[in-house]
């Protein structure tokens, strides 16, 4: 930078005797007006010489943080009792990023929101003998969920490989005839990729739709041969603020074992609790008290009673690093269900 201003000022100097030579000149030959008209004209080119000089100077780097990239956040408040509260308005929450509060720029309500659903079945071997239990209760949530021309869903399947029996659709008929075909297809043994088909639903679907978007697990929560770990698929998740419901659901929920006979590892409910509290979502099991129609209506109720805060991260924000996010409800009592951190691109 001092390299260019010295160079200008040797420039600028260099005009300036230019222009007293001429002038002298002028003087000698015409004197009178026609001194003022030279002298006017090459004052008028030593400007145009010092404006251009002036755009060509280079400025001192500035280092880009993040973009301004407005970050939306889905939330869901209730009650001590489990009511949701559904009357609020952005003045009753504050959101805060890395423990700074930030402003809430846009604020809205789940029904003002397109909504995206991905139901992911497990069908391996553990969970063959519940397939048909699945595509009952799974057939009448969606139908309760499809109920605008917006609103749309997605059909997957996973054991050793992650299946996309329907994309997203619309169309609750077409669902219908892809849940009828659930687990037909024959099982690819040896591995249940649970991690990598949160993962690749998240890439590949919902980061493509624009509104709510949530993940319905129904599986035992056993991981077994996945490339991606539960971090990453949880980092993934969060990063196109996908909330994750997931349904622990294995022949053994609710029961006990028979005598001599091992229950299943518990690592399962853990890994699924990890998804839905880590993404905003909440983490079901099924049981004699509380079977899986049940769990589904109050996943229905959840989607429906969703607000959105929409906020812009602040120029200290480090892009290509996930940040922590804190959203609270003023209403005294109130439990907030929100994600907790998001991703900031680079």
């Amino acid at each position: 930078m001092a390299a260019a201003l010295s160079w200008t000022g040797a420039f600028l100097g260099l005009h300036l005797l230019f222009l007293l030579v001429v002038v002298l000149g002028c003087y000698r030959r015409e004197r009178g007006r026609g001194v003022m008209r030279v002298a006017v004209t090459t004052t008028a080119l030593l400007m145009t010489s010092i404006a251009c000089l002036a755009q060509t100077v280079p400025e001192a780097p500035t280092t880009l943080r993040v973009s301004a990239k407005v970050v939306a956040v889905s939330a869901v408040v209730k009650a001590k009792d489990g009511t949701a509260l559904t009357s609020l308005t952005k003045d009753d929450f504050t959101l805060k990023q890395d423990g700074k509060e930030q402003p809430i720029r846009y604020f809205s309500r789940g029904d003002d929101l397109p909504l995206n659903i991905v139901l992911m079945v497990d069908v391996s071997r553990s969970q063959r003998t519940l397939i048909g239990d699945e595509a009952i209760a799974s057939d009448v949530f969606l139908r309760t969920m499809m109920r605008r021309p917006q609103d749309q869903a997605a059909f997957v399947q996973f054991d050793a490989e992650v299946t996309e029996l329907q994309g997203m659709t619309s169309d609750p008929n077409r669902m219908h005839l892809i849940i009828s075909a659930l687990g037909m297809r024959k099982e690819t043994a040896g591995a249940t990729l649970l991690h990598d088909g949160v993962f690749a639903v998240t890439d590949r679907l919902l980061s493509k739709v624009h509104g709510r978007k949530a993940v319905i697990l129904l599986t035992d929560g056993v991981d077994v041969g996945s490339r991606h770990s539960l971090k990453e698929a949880i980092e993934e998740a969060q990063r196109e603020n996908v909330q994750v419901y997931s349904i622990f659901y294995s022949a053994w929920s609710g029961f006990s074992a028979p005598t001599g006979v091992p229950l299943p590892s518990t690592d399962g409910r853990e890994t699924l609790k990890r998804f839905s509290e880590r993404t905003g979502g909440r983490a079901f099991e099924v049981s004699p008290s509380l079977g899986l129609q049940a769990i589904f209506t109050r996943i229905a109720e959840d989607l429906s009673t969703q607000y959105e805060l929409d906020y812009t991260p602040p120029p200290d924000t480090v892009a290509g690093r996930m940040h922590k996010l804190e959203v609270r409800a003023k209403h005294k009592g109130a439990i907030v269900q929100a994600r907790d951190a998001f991703y900031a691109e680079p």
